[in-house]
């Protein structure tokens, strides 16, 4: 709720470091095979980049979804990716 983002490299490398940690806990394919979202302040001018971002499964969406709109753009890049 702070309307802050992590840079989208910081966020890629901490999800990282837990899918990491996944992977000693688990095995490599558990951590692969789990989704992992993004739970910062996700919207329509941030989420190509975070999307981008080869550990970054998805976002957790706030007021962005309320505007159809933006919610739209936030959509079409998950797509864009393939992360729907």
């Amino acid at each position: 709720g702070t309307g802050r983002t992590a840079t989208e490299q910081d966020a890629d490398e901490t999800i990282g470091k837990i899918r990491e940690m996944l992977s000693v806990i688990f095995s490599h394919d558990i951590a692969q095979a789990i989704r992992i979202q993004y739970g910062g302040s996700m919207n329509a001018k941030n989420a190509d980049g975070l999307m981008a971002m080869p550990q970054i499964d998805g976002g957790l969406i706030g007021g962005a979804s309320l505007k159809a709109e933006d919610f739209s753009l936030i959509v079409k890049a998950a797509d864009v990716q393939k992360k729907l």
